[in-house]
C-alpha cells in the first residue's frame, strides 16, 4: 500500500519563501556591485521578482540588481572599447 503526502502551502510558507528570496536578492545585488555585475545583477532582479510573487516587498533587491547590472554593463563596455 502506497501513501502519498500532499503538502499544503499556506500564507505562512509563502511569507517564509518570500523573505528567503528577498534576502537572497539583496545578497546577489551586493555581490553584483563588486563581482561580475551583469550576471549577479540579473539574478538579484529575478530573485526579487520571485519574492514579490510571494507577496513580500523586495525593492532593495530590485534596485541593487539594476545598479549592479548597469554598472557591470558599463564596465564591460569600457573594458572592451579600450582593447
Amino acid at each position: 500500500m502506497t501513501t502519498t503526502r500532499q503538502y499544503v502551502v499556506g500564507p505562512e510558507e509563502d511569507l517564509i519563501l518570500g523573505t528567503k528570496y528577498r534576502k537572497n536578492s539583496i545578497i546577489f545585488g551586493i555581490i553584483g556591485l563588486f563581482i561580475f555585475g551583469v550576471g549577479f545583477g540579473a539574478m538579484a532582479f529575478l530573485t526579487a521578482r520571485k519574492a514579490e510573487g510571494y507577496g513580500v516587498k523586495a525593492t532593495a533587491g530590485k534596485v541593487l540588481g539594476i545598479l549592479a547590472f548597469v554598472s557591470g554593463a558599463i564596465f564591460l563596455a569600457v573594458y572592451f572599447a579600450n582593447k
